[in-house]
C-alpha cells in the first residue's frame, strides 16, 4: 500500500479520535482483512452519534483533504439516511490516489449488524458488541440460499425472450446478474457468507471456481479489456462534451486528464489528451475540444 495512504489514514484516525461526536472507527475491504498489495486503497469507516451525523457529514471533504491531500474528484456514493461512502481521488505529488471514507450513524451501524473487519478504536464498545453477534441464523442462511436459487432461474428464463428479440444489452444485463448470483452462491458454499461485492468476493474463491466464472464473460483477457477501456474512454469523452454543451456548462477537463495520466502511468494503453483522436463516428459540438 502507498505510504501516503497510511499517513493519511493515521491523520484521519487522529482527527476522529479527538472528535467527541465519533464513537469509533474500523477498516474494511482488503486493508481490513490484511490482504493489501501495492495497489490497494484505504477503506475506513467512522461511526458517528446520531444527533451529530449531519454536522460531521458537512465537514467530511475538508477533513479528508487535510488528512490525505488535495482532492481532485469527490464522489459521495451509496448515500442514504445516516450513511454515506465518500470516495475521493487526491493528488500526492505526481500521483493520483484513492481513498474511501464512510460515515455511519450509530443506530444504523447497530441495526445493520455487520461485524467490522478490523476495529481501529471503540470508545464505548459498540463496535465490539456488533462484532460479537452472529451475522445470520441457520434459518436465515437457508432462506437466503433458496431465494438466491429462485432469483437465478427466473433471470436465466429471461434470456430466452431477449435472445429471440436480439436484444443484446438486456442479454448482457441478465448475464451480469447471473454472475453476481453465482458468486454469492459460491461464497455461501465455501465460506458461509454471500458477500457484498462480487468482484471482491470472487478473489476468495478457490482458483478452479475463479476460472469457471470466466464462462460469464465474452472478453475475459486483461489485454482485451484494457483495449476496450481505451476506446470506451474516448467515446465517453466525446459524449460528455456534447452533453455539457447541450446543458450550457463547461466540461471539466482536469478530472479526466488526472485519471488518464494515472492510467497511462499504470501501463494501460490510454491516450493522453493532446494525442491524435480516433474518429468516434459521432458529432462533436464545435469549439469544445
Amino acid at each position: 500500500m502507498h505510504p501516503q495512504l497510511l499517513r493519511g489514514l493515521d491523520a484521519a484516525v487522529a482527527h476522529f479520535r479527538g472528535d467527541p461526536r465519533c464513537v469509533g472507527m474500523y477498516l474494511h475491504g482488503s486493508i481490513g482483512r490484511g490482504e493489501t498489495d501495492a495497489y490497494s486503497d484505504v477503506d475506513v469507516c467512522a461511526v458517528i452519534e446520531d444527533a451529530d451525523y449531519e454536522a460531521v457529514k458537512a465537514e467530511m471533504r475538508g477533513v479528508c483533504e487535510r488528512a490525505f491531500g488535495p482532492v481532485v474528484i469527490w464522489l459521495p456514493e451509496g448515500e442514504r439516511p445516516n450513511y454515506c461512502n465518500f470516495a475521493f481521488l487526491f493528488q500526492h505529488g505526481s500521483e493520483l490516489l484513492l481513498t474511501e471514507n464512510d460515515i455511519i450513524a450509530r443506530s444504523l451501524f447497530v441495526e445493520w449488524n455487520q461485524p467490522p473487519d478490523r476495529i481501529l478504536w471503540d470508545r464505548d464498545g459498540v463496535l465490539a458488541s456488533v462484532a460479537a453477534v452472529p451475522r445470520r441464523t441457520p434459518d436465515a442462511a437457508t432462506g437466503e440460499a433458496l431465494h438466491m436459487l429462485d432469483t437465478y432461474w427466473v433471470y436465466a428464463y429471461l434470456s430466452g425472450k431477449y435472445w429471440r428479440r436480439g436484444d443484446l444489452f438486456k442479454l448482457l444485463y441478465v448475464q451480469q446478474t447471473l454472475l453476481h448470483l453465482h458468486v454469492r452462491l459460491l461464497g455461501l458454499l465455501h465460506r458461509g457468507a454471500g458477500g457484498q461485492w462480487w468482484a471482491g468476493d470472487i478473489a476468495h474463491l478457490p482458483g478452479a471456481d475463479r476460472e469457471r466464472m470466466r464462462a460469464y464473460f465474452t472478453q475475459a483477457d486483461p489485454a482485451d479489456v484494457a483495449a476496450s477501456l481505451a476506446q470506451a474512454l474516448d467515446l465517453f469523452h466525446a459524449d460528455a462534451i456534447n452533453l455539457c454543451a447541450d446543458l450550457g456548462v463547461v466540461y471539466p477537463p482536469e478530472r479526466e486528464e488526472a485519471v488518464r495520466r494515472h492510467l497511462a502511468a499504470m501501463g494501460l494503453p490510454v491516450r493522453a489528451r493532446g494525442e491524435p483522436r480516433c474518429d468516434l463516428g459521432g458529432i462533436i459540438h464545435p469549439g469544445v475540444l
